[in-house]
């Protein structure tokens, strides 16, 4: 029996934190904030205010241990703030509330999720990417719900690095193909026709809004744009993972992403969405949907995205390793066509020609 766990609730603005009471306090009146470093020194203070102006008590702030593992989880988990706490406010980028979301489906309580960064869907979505304590992709874990709900405050994302929002639109984009490209010619029931349908959302405001998006950022400006692009990567993308199975909710461009994972030198200086949005392109050319590809390219110039995994750093002889680990994931079980070595070696080869030739 498939539960309706895809309509996730939140609140945006400059002021969403303003809300915490309206929607916490029928959870208990002590939370353990856990989040990421940088995050917390920038949202923990008006988070805490906001909380405590509504009666719940910040009983802890704790990192979440830098990499969302299941090893941190446990971690958490057998913290004695974490233990006592009628709820957990999970701060930070897409590994933090991840690391969260694993938390709190392991112990059952509530998380209310504080994207600071617009990198990933993760504050609205049930999935969650595990990775190694390396930083290798491991698996993926489902928590039995998406975050009670999640507080986005545009104006801290807009002040927090421009490079966030644009591999946030990186990764928002591989949502507007990749549930197409694994779902074709199957017969679907209504949530997964539903996530399919509203995939179309994880486009079209991105490409009318996200050049734009990116300059305002650029000037630490929370416009209309960004507040478009932020619910797209946010609560679009959250929705649609939420409505799809598992099997129709990725593809051959976060395969690619999962790929390259394997390289520390990639892992430690690219960001998922920056090589999601590669992996696109890679699926684009496998379907062999040329002037879809010229109509991302186009937007990927406009906003900088990678076209080629020369820009990762990566060597073409280093590609095998890159393609053997796309192949092992899950990711791409289900899809139009039969993808394999050979598959992933033949589109990415072809990319970097067609590239090239538009180039010279």
């Amino acid at each position: 029996m498939r539960k309706n766990t895809f309509t996730s609730n939140y609140t945006i603005g400059d002021s969403a934190y303003d809300e915490i009471g309206n929607i916490c306090n029928v959870y208990g009146k002590k939370a353990v904030m856990i989040g990421g470093k940088t995050a917390l020194s920038k949202a923990s203070e008006e988070i805490k205010s906001a909380a405590k102006a509504s009666g719940i008590k910040v009983i802890d702030t704790l990192w979440y241990g830098g990499q969302a593992s299941f090893e941190n989880a446990e971690m958490l988990a057998a913290n004695e703030a974490v233990q006592g706490a009628d709820m957990i406010f999970s701060v930070g980028g897409g590994k933090a509330l991840d690391t969260c979301k694993i938390l709190t489906g392991k112990i059952k309580k509530p998380v209310f999720t504080f994207p600071t960064i617009a990198g990933t869907c993760a504050a609205m979505t049930s999935v969650c990417a595990v990775y190694y304590p390396d930083g290798v992709f491991r698996d993926v874990y489902f928590r039995h719900a998406p975050a009670e709900h999640s507080f986005i405050n545009t104006k801290i994302i807009a002040e927090a690095p421009t490079k966030y929002i644009w591999a946030g639109i990186g990764d928002t984009i591989a949502k507007a193909y990749e549930p197409e490209f694994s779902s074709r010619g199957e017969k679907l029931d209504f949530s997964n026709t539903m996530g399919v349908t509203l995939s179309s959302l994880c486009k079209e405001p991105i490409f009318n809004n996200g050049t734009k998006a990116i300059e305002d950022c650029k000037e630490k400006k929370s416009s209309d744009e960004v507040k478009e692009v932020v619910l797209s990567i946010i609560a679009a993308t959250g929705t649609v993972s939420n409505a799809l199975e598992m099997k129709y909710n990725s593809g051959a461009a976060h395969a690619v992403c999962y790929g390259f994972t394997i390289f520390p030198k990639v892992e430690e200086h690219h960001l998922h969405g920056e090589l999601v949005s590669y992996g696109v392109l890679v699926q684009t050319m496998m379907d062999n949907n040329i002037e879809e590809l010229e109509k991302l390219i186009e937007f990927y110039k406009s906003v900088n995205l990678p076209v080629s995994y020369k820009e990762f750093g990566v060597k073409e002889d280093e590609l095998e390793k890159v393609i053997e680990k796309a192949c092992s994931t899950a990711d791409i079980e289900q899809a139009c066509m039969k993808i394999d070595k050979e598959t992933f070696r033949n589109a990415i080869n072809k990319l970097e020609d067609f590239i090239n030739k538009k180039l010279a």
